[in-house]
């Protein structure tokens, strides 16, 4: 993500959850935000997900047929979702975002790998990324933002045709994905955005407060994906082409929030929560922490396609993929060895 983006994202948070100084916060505002920001991002989250695990060949191989690779990719998040939040808040974002009408990159990684299965039909992939916070530091060469994610996933695929030399291989197959991760940029107590958040407009909370120190921003998500395929590929030479089609039903969580030394005078974190949750807010906090998530569900069709590059054991896959539901955009590359 650019660097532009992250501050943009970074600062239309940072009015949202410090407002100016102690003069409290309206929740129930902000939790409206938050759900349509969450409702149009949580559409393309499931997509992302499903990073890894798209090799072209679309035949199924008993054991001990196996392969592993690495596979990079990226989905674009909708424009509309950050549009929608800087409306709602009277924010004016940079052209870099609202400018753009293919949307805010999601960029992902996973290795990856699959083996055939003794006596059964069946093929199973697991892949698995992560990316901390100290591997991301100064993420888009913006000084000061860091990037983290946890993506990880299992498929099991069956074959409805094995194909030949006039027929393509098919296969059909199920899998579960789980991605989380976010984005965090340090924040300046020092230019008036104040640096104590006062919870008095929750009931139960009056004279409650919360003083951080050391602040950085952070937009977090999280989604649970169940991803059904089904996908062609034809052997030709040193080429495998390859269509689909893919229907993601998925989870999510969506928001942003402050990540700080916090500490809680009036009341103990606990008692704090418990406030919070008794009046139904999604709002998640420790010690170090305080963020407003809003979960969305949601499905959505996408396809999907490309080629591999087969030299010997070793493959080259680029594709390319559409998602219906948020007119958006993805790709990836995966180098393998496969037997």
């Amino acid at each position: 993500m650019g660097t532009r983006r992250c501050k943009a994202i970074a600062t239309a948070i940072v009015f949202l959850l410090i407002a100016s100084g102690a003069f409290g916060i309206d929740f129930d505002s902000l939790e409206s935000n938050f759900t349509d920001f969450s409702d149009e991002v949580a559409k393309a989250l499931p997509q992302a997900a499903t990073t890894g695990l798209d090799w072209s060949d679309a035949r199924v191989r008993g054991f001990p047929h196996f392969g592993v690779g690495l596979s990079f990719g990226a989905v674009m998040l909708p424009s509309d979702a950050f549009e929608g939040l800087a409306e709602d808040l009277n924010i004016e974002l940079p052209s870099e975002i609202t400018g753009s009408a293919l949307g805010v990159p999601l960029p992902a990684y996973a290795v990856d790998g699959r083996v055939g299965l003794p006596f059964v039909p069946f093929d199973v992939g697991a892949k698995l990324g992560v990316l901390t916070p100290e591997m991301a530091e100064n993420y888009g060469g913006f000084r000061g933002v860091s990037a983290d994610f946890m993506l990880a996933g299992i498929e099991i695929r069956y074959p409805l045709i094995k194909g030949g030399l006039a027929l393509p291989a098919v296969a059909v197959s199920a899998g579960y994905n789980y991605l989380s991760g976010g984005i965090g940029t340090s924040l300046d107590v020092d230019t008036g955005l104040g640096s104590s958040i006062d919870l008095g407009s929750v009931p139960g909370l009056s004279g409650v407060t919360v003083d951080y120190s050391d602040p950085d921003l952070r937009f977090e998500w999280t989604t649970h994906a169940v991803d059904l395929k089904v996908q062609a590929s034809k052997n030709m030479l040193i080429f495998t082409p390859y269509l689909g089609g893919a229907y993601t039903y998925g989870w999510s969580k969506a928001g942003g929030g402050v990540s700080a030394e916090l500490e809680y005078t009036g009341a103990t974190e606990e008692e704090v929560q418990d406030a919070l949750d008794a009046e139904g807010y999604d709002i998640e906090l420790d010690d170090s922490s305080f963020a407003i998530l809003s979960g969305a569900t949601g499905g959505s069709l996408r396809a999907f396609g490309g080629f591999s590059v087969n030299l010997l054991l070793f493959k080259l896959d680029l594709n390319g993929q559409y998602n219906f539901a948020t007119q958006g955009l993805g790709g990836g590359v995966n180098v393998r060895i496969q037997l």
